[in-house]
């Protein structure tokens, strides 16, 4: 999800409040993780402005931006899909 918004959105850069203020339900720990390890695997890079307070803004790399291709195809699918997943109701994911 932060791919695609970074991509779609924010045209492959954004700073952290806007990408948390463009993806609702997502908390600022999990978004903070989760780019952080999108930055050591190569798919983002990380901009700090000396500006008071500090900016941070996040970039696609050129990685990043081959990666988006899979991800919008996976976001196509699940739109194009999504009354055959919605009638799959909720599932178990604990293994007893």
């Amino acid at each position: 999800m932060i791919l695609h918004t970074l991509h779609k959105l924010h045209e492959g850069a954004a700073r952290t409040g806007v990408l948390e203020r463009s993806l609702p339900g997502i908390s600022k720990k999990m978004l903070t993780q989760t780019l952080k390890e999108m930055e050591r695997s190569g798919l983002v890079t990380r901009h700090v402005h000396a500006t008071r307070p500090p900016a941070v803004e996040y970039r696609l790399t050129p990685l990043g931006n081959r990666f988006i291709e899979p991800v919008e195809m996976l976001y196509a699918w699940g739109r194009d899909n999504a009354d055959a997943l919605d009638a799959l109701g909720e599932r178990s994911t604990s293994r007893r």
